[in-house]
C-alpha cells in the first residue's frame, strides 16, 4: 500500500505522543509494587502504535529528502516505541515489547505475560492495551498487573481469552473492562 494512501487518514504525531502521556498518568498504580524492576514484564497490545508517527517520518523524508527529516519523529517509527515510553517512565528494565494487531494482540499479549510468568522470566507482568483512533487515544485503554500465586484461575482466564476473540482490539477492550468491572486490576494467573 502506498504512503499517500495513510496520510491521507489524518494522524497527527505529536497527539500520538501526548495520548502516551495519559496512558502513563493512567496506569501509574500498576507499577506502584514491591519488586525489582528488572523482574516486572510489560507488554503493550495495540492496533497501530506508532503508525501516524512513522507515517509522517517518511512522507516528510520522502517529500524533502532523509537528511532533513525530524530527529524528533524517529524514535517513534518503531512498533515497540509506546512500550519504550513508558517502560523508561516507571524504570521497567525487564522484558518489554509492542504487539500489534486486533484482539489477537491482547490475547497474546496476555499469553506471553503468562509465558514469562510460568518460566520464573518476571515476578509480574504489567499488560496494557490502548487503541489509537485518529491519533487520539479516546478513552480506550486497559491496564492490568499479573502475577503468579499457584492458585487455581483457570475459569477467570478462559474467560479473558474469550473477550480477547473479539473482532478489534477497542471491542476486546470493553468486554474485558466489563469482565473486570474496571480499567486496571491486578490478575493473578497460575503458574
Amino acid at each position: 500500500m502506498k504512503i499517500d494512501t495513510f496520510c491521507s487518514l489524518n494522524f497527527d504525531a505529536r497527539l500520538e505522543c501526548e495520548a502516551m502521556e495519559e496512558v502513563a498518568y493512567g496506569i501509574a498504580a500498576l507499577f506502584d509494587i514491591d519488586a525489582p524492576r528488572s523482574r516486572i514484564g510489560l507488554i503493550v497490545a495495540s492496533d497501530n502504535a506508532g503508525t501516524a508517527t512513522s507515517v509522517q517520518f517518511w512522507s516528510d523524508a520522502m517529500r524533502t529528502g532523509v537528511a532533513v527529516a525530524s530527529p524528533a519523529l524517529f524514535p517513534w517509527c518503531l512498533a515497540n516505541a509506546p512500550c519504550g515510553v513508558l517502560a523508561r517512565r516507571f524504570n521497567v528494565t525487564g522484558p518489554n515489547s509492542t504487539l500489534l494487531g486486533e484482539g489477537d494482540a491482547l490475547l497474546a499479549a496476555l499469553d506471553t505475560a503468562s509465558d514469562q510468568l510460568a518460566q520464573g522470566q518476571v515476578d509480574c507482568a504489567v499488560v496494557v492495551a490502548l487503541c489509537f483512533a485518529n491519533s487520539q487515544l479516546g478513552g480506550t485503554m486497559l491496564g492490568l498487573r499479573a502475577s503468579a500465586d499457584g492458585g487455581n484461575h483457570s475459569q477467570q482466564l478462559d474467560g479473558l481469552y474469550a473477550a480477547c476473540n473479539a473482532a478489534s482490539l477497542r471491542t476486546a477492550i470493553g468486554l474485558l473492562r466489563v469482565q473486570l468491572g474496571g480499567c486496571a486490576h491486578e490478575l493473578r494467573l497460575m503458574q
